[in-house]
C-alpha cells in the first residue's frame, strides 16, 4: 500500500478526502478526490504485487463464487458456440464500426466475450492476471491467443488490433494513462476501443453519498480493493479524447442480471437486494471510441 499526494490521471496536487471505511482489514482506509479532473482514487493504493495476490482464483471467491459464475459463464459460452445469443448494444456497435479482424479482450476474465468474436470470425487475443481464467477458456478456444500478466508486458505489434475490449478494467489500473497510450499503439488507426466501467457521476453513487450525508455518517467506500481509480463520464471521455481518440457513443447501463439468477445465489440476503436494485439502476458507463 502507497499514499499518495497527487492524482493518478492529471498529478494535480489539489486533493481531497472523498470517502472512508472502518471495517476492520478493509485494505484501503480512504478514498482521495482530485479537484482538477475529478477523478476518485484509493489512497492508500494497492500494489501490484498485491493485487496479482488478490486476482488469484478471483472468480472462485466473494460475490462471484456466491454467484456460481463460473457456471453461468459456460453455460452462456455453450449458447454461443450454438449460435443462440441475442447481440448486446455494445457489442451490435462492435460491429458496426469493426465486421472483423483481430480483437483484443484486456482482462478477459472467464472470457464470454472472447466466445463470441471467435464464433463472428475474428481473430481472438486475451490478456489476463489470473492463470485459473486461462485454464477455464482455453480449452474451449484453444485457437485463442492468450497471455497470461500485464498488457505492458504483451510486445503486441504497432497497428495490430482492429477491436479493443476493456470491460471493467480500467478501474483496476494502476496507471490508467500508460495503458490508454500502449492501447492506441497497438490498435489500427480507425481501429475501435470500447471501455466498460463504473461510473462515480451516476445517480445511485450520488444518492448513496448524500444518504451519509444526511444521516450525519462519513460517506462509506463502496467498491473493493481491486478498484483503484474511479471515472465519471466527463474524466473518463477526456483522458480518452487527450490519447488521440473521438469519441463515437457514451452510455449508461445497468449490471446485466436477472431475479431468478440472483434469488438462486449463495449471496446475503442484503447483498440480493443491493444486486436486484444495481439490475434497474444504471451504475456503469460504456464508452466506444475510434483511433485517429
Amino acid at each position: 500500500m502507497q499514499i499518495s499526494d497527487h492524482c493518478p490521471i492529471c498529478n494535480s496536487s489539489r486533493l481531497y478526502p472523498y470517502s472512508m471505511k472502518f471495517q476492520p482489514g478493509f485494505p484501503h482506509l480512504s478514498r482521495t478526490g482530485c479537484q482538477d479532473c475529478g477523478i476518485i482514487f484509493a489512497n492508500p493504493m494497492a500494489s501490484k504485487e498485491e493485487l496479482m495476490s488478490f486476482y488469484a482464483n478471483y472468480y472462485d471467491k466473494g460475490n462471484f463464487g456466491s454467484l456460481d459464475y463460473k457456471n453461468r459463464v459456460r453455460n452462456k459460452i455453450t449458447t454461443i458456440q450454438n449460435g443462440n445469443h441475442s447481440l448486446s448494444k455494445k457489442e451490435k456497435s462492435i460491429l458496426t464500426y469493426a465486421p472483423k479482424g483481430n480483437f483484443l479482450d484486456l482482462g478477459f476474465g472467464l472470457g464470454e466475450e472472447l466466445a463470441l468474436f471467435s464464433q463472428l470470425g475474428f481473430s481472438v487475443f486475451g490478456t489476463e492476471f489470473d492463470q485459473d481464467c486461462i485454464q477455464f477458456i482455453q480449452p474451449i478456444l484453444p485457437n485463442a491467443t492468450l497471455f497470461q500478466g500485464d498488457l505492458l508486458e504483451t510486445g503486441y505489434p504497432d497497428n495490430f488490433f482492429d477491436v479493443i475490449h476493456m470491460y471493467h478494467v480500467i478501474e483496476h489500473l494502476l496507471d490508467p494513462n500508460a495503458y490508454i497510450r500502449e492501447l492506441n499503439r497497438i490498435l489500427k488507426p480507425g481501429g475501435i476501443l470500447i471501455i466498460g466501467t463504473p461510473d462515480i457521476g451516476s445517480a445511485a453513487y450520488k444518492i448513496f453519498r448524500l444518504l451519509n450525508f444526511i444521516t450525519l455518517r462519513v460517506p462509506l467506500i463502496v467498491d473493493g480493493l481491486e478498484h483503484t481509480v474511479i471515472f465519471n463520464q466527463k474524466n473518463l471521455s477526456d483522458l480518452i479524447k487527450k490519447n488521440d481518440f473521438d469519441v463515437l457513443d457514451h452510455y449508461s447501463e445497468s449490471v446485466g442480471d436477472s431475479f431468478s439468477n440472483i434469488w438462486s445465489s449463495n449471496l446475503s440476503l442484503k447483498k440480493k437486494i443491493v444486486r436486484y436494485l444495481q439490475t434497474f439502476v444504471k451504475i456503469n458507463q460504456v464508452i466506444i471510441a475510434k483511433k485517429n
